[in-house]
């Protein structure tokens, strides 16, 4: 056989891998591309107007969430076992990134925006982590305000369309655009056990803040009134919550990647 004909075949035989044989094979074939991300494709106009839109909307709930913590205290809750609270002013406006909802859209809106403003979309595993960690804060967001937070003191047009738009729209769009738009086989057992961290924590810094400001941010994390154990085992159902949420988002990207 001439060289030349050599040197051609050898690549190609080099890029051909045989298919798994047997069960083994198909199984350990199976869960290795389950472990690994799919390639990204394309981004087209459509899907960029989508993120464009699921990336801005939450992004004007954290910049209207300023001129709300300027203009008022922070909600006096009856009941509640600390004393700590912001008056109106730049002490309450630069507390807001300790809402739980506020960091949720602003994981939202910036994870958005950058896929928006790509001409293809990010493959790492840092960037898809926290736009897994964002889909699963802005669904436990909407879930424990509509559960547990609901029907709230609502006194202003600008808090009342905050407060809509950060907990009620945000959380069903995010998902939502998601589903439709974003590329498949992004969420790997990888990407959300690094997603996990971010809830994590941010439960970390509000526990340890907390007792230096007798302050924290939600009712149910009243450690002076329900103890540490209660407001715990609080923290943990939801970090449960988040972790379920996971699994079920990696279980809808398989299947709509098989769709």
């Amino acid at each position: 056989m001439p060289l030349s004909t050599l040197r051609v075949s050898l690549p190609s035989l080099r890029r051909t891998r045989p298919a798994p044989q047997g069960v083994r094979g198909r199984i350990a074939h199976a869960v290795v591309s389950r472990l690994r991300p799919r390639p990204v494709p394309p981004v087209d106009r459509r899907t960029r107007l989508a993120w464009q839109v699921s990336g801005a909307l939450p992004l004007i709930g954290c910049l209207t969430s300023f001129p709300i913590g300027m203009s008022k205290d922070s909600m006096v809750i009856p009941g509640v076992g600390y004393q700590g609270g912001f008056p109106a002013g730049w002490s309450h406006a630069l507390n807001q990134p300790a809402y739980f909802t506020w960091l949720s859209n602003a994981l939202v809106a910036g994870t958005s925006l950058t896929l928006a403003a790509r001409r293809e979309a990010p493959t790492s595993d840092a960037f898809w982590a926290v736009r897994t960690a964002g889909l699963g804060s802005v669904m436990v967001t909407g879930i424990v305000y509509n559960a547990v937070l609901r029907g709230r003191e609502q006194d202003t047009v600008l808090y009342r369309f905050n407060d809509a738009l950060q907990h009620i729209v945000n959380p069903v769009l995010a998902p939502a655009v998601w589903a439709l738009f974003d590329p498949r086989g992004q969420i790997t057992p990888r990407r959300a056990g690094l997603a996990s961290v971010i809830p994590l924590m941010w439960a970390a810094v509000t526990m340890a803040r907390g007792p230096r400001i007798d302050w924290y941010p939600y009712p149910f994390l009243d450690v002076p009134r329900l103890g540490r154990r209660s407001v715990g085992v609080v923290l943990a159902g939801i970090l449960a919550g988040f972790t379920g949420l996971m699994g079920v988002l990696g279980t809808v990207d398989r299947r709509l990647g098989l769709a």
